[in-house]
């Protein structure tokens, strides 16, 4: 499905007549990568799940293609096919029936990674996916005492309470993943080892080493930081540095430009400190100068004009 038709497809669904159900889960260190449990939501809280879901759905009225680099506005969202993700784990899971893997005490709670809500009606099935913070547990509030009104009479309500956000990060339809909030989606269904694979790949690569004439400082420029692994991701996929017309190119308005990337003897690149930075964002192709105003301009993405 496009992204238009997943969008199209999230926002006709009907969530009012929906059969739901919610679940928590938790990352797990065995081959099914997740436990999930279910939870018995009460006629309110559904409802408010419900109103939630579609709050954050009515909000999304653009759609891209699922890019590395790509950024999500307040308007829109980014699609991908889930069997791109590990989301198929955690599927099975939450397909069985609630009733028969409910959470069993509070304790079962604490620590989960998330919360998911699925929603079936006919031949279609909607999850709605939130991650919870790292730290989520019971909140015990020692210094005020908690109370109800019940039949006219005041009483102590319980000291144990959990708050969960009033967000959705991403919604999988049938097949398609819409996601509106990024970091969230790829740490749940772990896209950052995706990087992480693929800048270790990139670095065994002899046709990369072969361009500079040490990576060290490079390697430890990129470390574990999201951003610059998701970027080192796109090099890898664009393969620009394979191009030898484009690395002479690039030492030729290097100079012109003054952009002060180093090159040794042999042409290889020097990288340092101050300019690996630079260094990434040429071989993304990503440094553009402006016909308008002759100057150099880093931008997130690049498409082609014409």
């Amino acid at each position: 499905m496009t992204a238009p038709q997943a969008l199209a497809k999230l926002r006709d669904f009907d969530l009012e007549h929906a059969e739901l159900s919610v679940w928590v889960f938790k990352k797990s260190t065995s081959n099914a990568r997740f436990r999930a449990s279910s939870v018995v939501a009460t006629p309110d809280l559904k409802a408010e799940l419900r109103r939630l879901a579609g709050l954050w759905i009515r909000r999304c009225t653009e759609v891209d293609d699922y890019g590395l680099l790509t950024a999500i506005n307040d308007n829109s969202c980014l699609h991908l096919e889930s069997d791109e993700t590990i989301f198929s784990a955690l599927e099975d899971l939450v397909r069985l029936p609630p009733e028969e893997h409910l959470i069993e005490d509070v304790a079962g709670l604490e620590g989960s990674v998330g919360y998911l809500i699925r929603m079936t009606l006919g031949d279609d099935t909607l999850h709605c996916v939130c991650r919870l913070a790292s730290d989520w547990k019971v909140k015990k509030r020692s210094r005020v005492l908690n109370i109800v009104l019940n039949r006219n009479e005041l009483d102590l309500a319980g000291e144990q309470a959990f708050s969960i956000p009033k967000r959705f990060d991403f919604f999988v339809i049938n097949d398609d993943i819409l996601v509106v909030q990024k970091a969230a989606f790829e740490s749940i269904l772990e896209y950052k080892q995706t990087y992480v694979n693929s800048f270790s790949e990139l670095q065994d690569d002899v046709g990369f080493q072969g361009v500079f004439a040490d990576m060290a400082v490079l390697v430890d420029y990129v470390g574990t930081n999201t951003t610059h692994l998701r970027r080192m991701a796109v090099v890898q996929e664009r393969a620009h540095y394979q191009d030898l017309g484009f690395m002479e190119r690039l030492r030729q308005v290097n100079q012109e430009r003054q952009w002060n990337i180093e090159f040794d003897a042999d042409g290889k690149i020097v990288p340092s400190v101050e300019t690996a930075r630079v260094i990434i964002q040429v071989l993304l192709n990503h440094r553009l100068h402006s016909e308008l105003t002759n100057n150099d301009f880093d931008v997130a993405s690049a498409s082609p004009v014409g």
